[in-house]
């Protein structure tokens, strides 16, 4: 036990008063008293200002001169940190260990209550007795013959007994009640609220419920097969729509990263116009320059000569030189300086800049438009406008779908789509249907199948303006806007489910061939016309047939 105590107690003398940890690096101060040279340094930028003082004896030093290294004591300090740990410790840690390991699970073992020294384990518990009995005290217990009606069951601890037992009554819990599926002692039975509900011993829910226990372990066993069922086909979406998610992050960046290079290439071009022109203009003034220039020195050297005449004797070389330079021109065309550069291939002024702004930021809404909530899929209701007056006609009814057929109608009502109306018509008589919705905000859409009609239009009304795609005997689709035919096309392959989308934030109506279904409905889409219309709001459906039959999807 010696050299334990001894270790504790070099430890000690080896700690820094300022770390609490091993010295390193020693120091030690006038006063006699060492510190790591790392703490007491820190300590004098605390308070470089004031005297500086020992933080153990609160002694004055001159810290600056007195730091001198402790040789030894770092010697001591370095083979204490280097020496291995006694082994007695590493014993002593071990059996406290299995120690601790074994009084856990002799906390887990319910002794016996009757044993009075060393209790050995129980074997049962008697709920009369609210005991647990070992053994021999089990034997005992079942021979006396005033004990032999009490109830024994698997060892439990105190919390296990009382949840045994009645919480109102304090009594076993030794019936069932099957009206309200609990446990009862006696007194809940003949007493409480449960006295007229239908009550069997424990021992008859017993027998009942393992007669019921193969068919609950089947009908569990199939909804834990419908859960992993589940379960995986959410897994399945999860994966589906982090896999989508990925793939729309990938060609957002391509796509923006397209625009960018497209609008990079753009402004490339555009500079480069801009830089020939400022290369040629400036070409033609550099020389009208140089032409200047040598005009210039021509004109600074007769000044020259004129000066050198002052003096000039000789008369012959005076008037000889003098006519030379009088007769020379220096009348100067005050239009000259002006030249006529060629037209900028791009005027940039206030206009045009404020043009392209208003033009960008129209692309810049038009684009955020289309990431914003996708259109919203009308389910339509109508009413029906005869273009022309039809003899015992019979209203169709506002549902999903509408129309005649140029063929005899039967005498008794027949199924159309789903829903039964008789119509005495002439054939090819044209009928307009407007729905009783009406939009004048958001994004919507609605989809009409057109596979049993051969001429028909659709498309929307605004206050008796008319703006529709009209589909012709000869397969010729063209685009009316307030009556002024807009385009005109042969479509040749038949259109059997045709979209209808009006974008009322930017005033566009939008004609879809969606006759083609994908697991992504936007892949199905092909785009028929798009034109733009006045925003003149409300705006309701317009449905016109003249042969066969629509249908509202």
């Amino acid at each position: 036990m010696a050299e334990p105590v001894s270790v504790a107690g070099l430890e000690e003398d080896l700690t820094c008063a300022i770390c609490l940890s091993i010295y390193s690096d020693p120091v030690t101060l006038s006063c006699g008293h060492s510190f790591c040279k790392e703490c007491i340094q820190s300590c004098l930028k605390q308070c470089p200002q004031s005297p500086f003082s020992c933080p153990l004896c609160h002694g004055q030093a001159d810290a600056t001169v007195q730091l001198q290294p402790n040789i030894q004591l770092r010697s001591i300090a370095q083979k204490f940190l280097d020496a291995p740990a006694p082994p007695e410790e590493a014993k002593r840690e071990v059996p406290c260990k299995e120690e601790g390991e074994s009084s856990g699970q002799e906390d887990k073992v319910i002794r016996c209550d009757f044993c009075l020294q060393d209790p050995e384990p129980a074997m049962k518990t008697c709920l009369s007795c609210e005991a647990s009995l070992c053994q021999a005290h089990l034997s005992r217990h079942t021979k006396k013959s005033t004990w032999k009606d009490h109830v024994l069951v698997e060892p439990c601890n105190t919390q296990a007994l009382a949840e045994r037992k009645c919480s109102k009554h304090g009594k076993v819990l030794e019936c069932f009640c099957k009206t309200d599926s609990l446990c009862l002692c006696m007194l809940c039975c003949v007493m409480g609220s449960h006295k007229n509900h239908e009550i069997v011993t424990l021992e008859e829910a017993f027998d009942q419920a393992q007669t019921l226990l193969p068919e609950t372990l089947q009908e569990v066993r199939t909804y834990e097969t419908a859960l992993k069922e589940t379960m995986t086909k959410l897994l399945q979406q999860e994966e589906k729509v982090k896999t989508k998610e990925t793939w729309q992050k990938s060609q957002l960046g391509k796509l923006f990263g397209e625009m960018c290079m497209q609008l990079s290439y753009t402004e490339e071009k555009v500079l480069k116009t801009l830089r020939d022109s400022e290369e040629q203009q400036l070409s033609q003034i550099q020389s009208q320059i140089l032409k200047y220039k040598d005009e210039k020195d021509a004109v600074i050297c007769d000044i020259r000569k004129l000066e050198a005449l002052k003096d000039q004797k000789d008369l012959l070389l005076f008037v000889k030189t003098f006519t030379e330079i009088q007769a020379r021109k220096r009348k100067l065309d005050p239009n000259e300086g002006d030249i006529k550069l060629p037209t900028p291939p791009i005027v940039l002024n206030k206009l045009t800049r404020g043009a392209t702004l208003r033009l960008f930021r129209q692309f810049h809404s038009d684009m955020q438009f289309l990431f914003q909530t996708p259109p919203v899929h009308e389910h339509l209701t109508y009413q029906e406008d005869l273009c022309s007056p039809v003899p015992n006609v019979i209203p169709a009814p506002s549902h999903l779908s509408f129309g005649f057929s140029s063929n005899k109608i039967p005498a008794s009502p027949q199924p159309l789509y789903g829903l039964s109306f008789t119509r005495n018509a002439t054939p090819y008589t044209k009928r307009e249907h407007k729905s009783h919705q009406s939009f004048s905000t958001g994004c919507h859409f609605w989809e009409v199948d057109t596979s049993n009609a051969r001429q028909w239009e659709l498309g929307i009304c605004q206050n008796n303006f008319l703006c529709y795609l009209q589909m012709s005997h000869n397969s010729y689709l063209c685009l009316f806007l307030a009556g002024t035919k807009i385009t005109e096309k042969h479509f040749p392959t038949a259109l059997k489910v045709v979209r209808v989308e009006l974008d009322c934030r930017r005033n566009i109506l939008s004609f879809y061939d969606v006759s083609e279904r994908c697991e992504d409905p936007a892949d199905g889409l092909k785009l028929i016309e798009s034109i733009s219309i006045p925003s003149n709001y409300p705006a309701r459906a317009f449905f016109s047939m003249s042969d066969g039959n629509l249908k509202l999807l």
